[in-house]
């Protein structure tokens, strides 16, 4: 069990005869590739080609060779997008505070550096995230689909999390009444000058039978 399972229970889509590498363990290497500041694919191939020996040691395997580059590209292909998102949802869960009076989740949106290309007419790809900002842990992402903006994807993403006892900030673009329906209870917008754009800070309360909204004033 490799990073406290953390990858253990996803399903490998690839066929039987192209397993040369693991699941667990090519997953785990690969994100240790990123976190030591690996940019592209080839970036990835040199870090796990550098730390082979160290790796093997690590996870237990017997890599004579790490994969190359394309063979990275055919297996982060052939993941299971969705099984991945919940299992780092399921991670991010078990870290969140509780408790804790008050905890602000921030949400926001970011297009996907090198995503887009010019020769197919591209355009990047944009993912919603959900931060704890009390502990500096993304909660969950979801894409932004093709033909649309962060504000549906935003509403999709609370529902999914499900999370009660917080605020939410997001931008004021999402002044909508359909995101103040998908938080479910009271919010309210905070001003704006020229220095600070606004935010929408939204709470839901803990106490089921509390009356009204809890006055809750936070500047970002």
């Amino acid at each position: 069990m490799l990073f406290g399972g953390l990858f253990s229970e996803l399903v490998d889509q690839r066929v039987a005869k192209g397993r040369r590498y693991a699941l667990e363990p090519l997953l785990c290497g690969l994100l240790l590739a990123v976190l030591s500041g690996a940019t592209s694919l080839r970036k990835m191939e040199l870090f796990l080609n550098e730390r082979l020996k160290q790796l093997n040691s690590l996870f237990g395997t017997h890599w004579k060779k790490a994969p190359t580059w394309v063979g990275i590209r055919r297996f982060m292909l052939k993941l299971d997008v969705q099984g991945l998102e919940e299992a780092l949802r399921q991670h991010a869960g078990k870290y969140s505070s509780s408790g804790v009076a008050l905890q602000f989740v921030a949400l926001d949106g970011k297009a996907l550096r090198g995503s887009a290309s010019r020769v197919t007419d591209t355009r990047s790809r944009q993912l919603v995230s959900a931060f704890a900002q009390l502990d500096l842990i993304v909660l969950g992402h979801v894409e932004v689909p093709e033909k649309t903006n962060e504000i549906p994807a935003t509403q999709a993403l609370i529902e999914e999390l499900a999370l009660s006892g917080r605020v939410f900030t997001l931008d004021a673009m999402h002044c909508q009444k359909n995101t103040f329906s998908s938080l479910s209870s009271w919010c309210r917008r905070v001003g704006s000058s020229e220095r600070q754009p606004a935010r929408v800070v939204c709470c839901l309360p803990d106490d089921p039978e509390v009356s009204g909204p809890r006055t809750t004033a936070y500047r970002p």
